[in-house]
């Protein structure tokens, strides 16, 4: 497979992966949603507590979160100071963030090397109300984890590669 081939491939795989995210994301936010009114209607409805739904919609809830963050980081849309980036250079900028990107990658590295001892704690303990193993939600924290990363480091790249171009027009 040459470069082409491999590119187009790599190009194909994210594409798969990013309309799976998607779609899960819209999937546990419409679960969440209907968990918790089937949860609220039948505690002040009908007068019974269902811990499944207010289980089942956390981790739902936690599975959403983490994954639109990997959306975000595509999107660029995460919260950042950038006042004072703004008033330099746009080289010292792109350094700086380059830099910030580098920073940020290791970080999430770091919490993804803490997640392997979580989820070994997870194979001991079950959830109260649905008594699966803990390791099936706290498995949400190493994927969300990794997609940020791939996101963040595809956008790194990306806004590499138009500083270059520009570099060379």
């Amino acid at each position: 497979m040459g470069a082409i081939g491999a590119h187009f491939f790599m190009e194909k795989t994210l594409d798969i992966i990013r309309k799976i995210t998607n779609w899960l994301v819209i999937i546990f936010f419409i679960y969440m949603v209907l968990a918790v009114f089937y949860q609220a209607l039948g505690r002040y409805v009908f007068h019974y507590k269902l811990g499944v739904a207010a289980e089942t919609a956390t981790y739902s809830q936690i599975w959403m979160v983490l994954l639109a963050s990997g959306i975000a980081m595509r999107k660029n849309m995460h919260v950042g100071v950038d006042i004072l980036l703004r008033t330099l250079k746009p080289k010292i900028q792109k350094i700086i963030v380059t830099i910030s990107s580098i920073v940020t990658i290791i970080f999430l590295l770091m919490a993804l090397k803490g997640t392997i001892m979580l989820i070994s704690v997870g194979y001991e303990s079950t959830s109260p109300a649905l008594g699966i193993p803990m390791w099936i939600p706290y498995l949400s924290v190493p994927i969300g984890i990794i997609y940020i990363i791939l996101e963040l480091v595809i956008l790194t790249l990306t806004k590499y590669m138009i500083y270059l171009r520009k570099m060379v027009d």
